[in-house]
């Protein structure tokens, strides 16, 4: 993953180069555009390797500064989730809103854009747990939130399908800073240390303004 993430950002910082030395977008092209993510999240953090695949969508608001280099700011939400029942059925479910800013490095070619892209933000975690035994004789239900810090690299391709939409395909790799979770119930509680790296990809639908 190391090397990934470095070839990722050597990508970006290409990208980003011909952004400030070429010429400015070219004229009668939207400088603002909204875009729409939906898709994935695979969570990759080991104590969360038995959580399932969750949803993922986004909304950003996007200002290209010439044809080789846009900023993006997000917002969006994302889950993981999984069933236990080692000791009683219960349900657990992770759930993600991120505030984020990203700078993307643009090849054009025509109506296609590849691009690499790359930032951070605030993410903000919730948990929630819901867990009953056998005939329903025992009932928990537990929760926690937590703040946690992150930043994600990736690559995407947008194609124009007129002059004022776009649809593309976009994929992350999405590292957060580590916290500690309190789960409990009437009975007993714990900790577990989490973070929410992971994959995330996404099919996207954009305007331009």
């Amino acid at each position: 993953m190391k090397r990934f993430s470095k070839w990722i950002g050597a990508v970006i910082v290409l990208c980003c180069a011909l952004g400030f030395s070429l010429p400015a977008r070219a004229e009668n092209m939207s400088s603002n555009y909204i875009v729409l993510k939906g898709g994935i999240f695979s969570p990759q953090n080991d104590k969360l390797n038995q959580f399932g695949t969750g949803f993922n969508g986004e909304i950003a608001f996007g200002h290209y500064f010439n044809r080789y280099f846009a900023l993006e700011a997000g917002t969006g939400y994302f889950q993981t989730s999984r069933t236990t029942d080692t000791y009683a059925e219960a349900n657990l479910n992770f759930n993600v809103i991120p505030l984020t800013i990203a700078f993307k490095g643009i090849i054009p070619l025509d109506k296609f854009e590849l691009y690499g892209i790359g930032g951070g933000g605030a993410y903000f975690l919730w948990t929630n747990t819901n867990a009953s035994g056998d005939d329903h004789y025992y009932r928990s239900n537990y929760s926690d939130s937590k703040t946690l810090v992150g930043g994600f690299l990736g690559l995407g391709a947008s194609v124009k399908v007129s002059s004022k939409v776009f649809l593309g395909l976009e994929g992350k790799y999405l590292w957060t800073s580590t916290v500690t979770i309190n789960n409990y119930n009437n009975t007993y509680s714990y900790n577990t240390d989490v973070n929410m790296n992971g994959i995330i990809v996404t099919l996207n639908v954009g305007f331009l303004f």
